[in-house]
């Protein structure tokens, strides 16, 4: 691989240093943070649902944009720490939905809102006018990036 000092690799540096430092935050010593993202994901998608309406794996799933059976995993090892509940579904019996227990949603809150206060705390270095001219280039750069997303199909027939 070519050494290079060009955007692209400052990118990728800044990026990585950035993942690495977000790795090493802990805003929840109970769960790992795809543990409490998958919780938080719950909470929204269960948020989002008509009354009565139980959230799928299936939908959950699809709505992190990971698989199923990672997610699975995850809600399986949050339903044994007694965080998430499977529920049967009363308007079909085949199916089960998944909610948040109270000890989850509360645990939820605790850690979303440490989480919050640590990123004010990080946020404030910057001020405000950085911080916002930060948002606006990360998602122009967000979405310069998802423009540039190749189908799955595509991935695997160059590999």
């Amino acid at each position: 691989m070519e050494q290079t000092s060009g955007r692209a690799a400052q990118l990728f540096l800044v990026m990585d240093r950035i993942r690495r430092a977000w790795k090493r935050l802990s805003f929840c010593p109970e769960l790992n943070k795809p543990q409490f993202w998958t919780l938080y994901w719950l909470y929204r998608s269960q948020k989002g649902q008509p009354e009565g309406r139980l959230v799928t794996l299936s939908a959950l799933a699809h709505a992190m944009g990971q698989s199923m059976p990672a997610v699975c995993q995850r809600i399986s090892r949050l339903e044994a720490m007694g965080y998430v509940e499977r529920v049967p579904d009363p308007r079909d019996k085949r199916s089960t939905g998944l909610r948040i227990s109270d000890g989850g949603a509360s645990l939820l809150n605790t850690a979303y809102t440490r989480m919050a206060q640590t990123m004010e705390e990080i946020l404030g270095v910057l001020g405000e006018d950085e911080t916002e001219d930060m948002f606006r280039m990360l998602a122009r750069l967000a979405e310069a990036m998802e423009a540039h997303q190749e189908p799955a199909a595509e991935r695997r027939d160059l590999n």
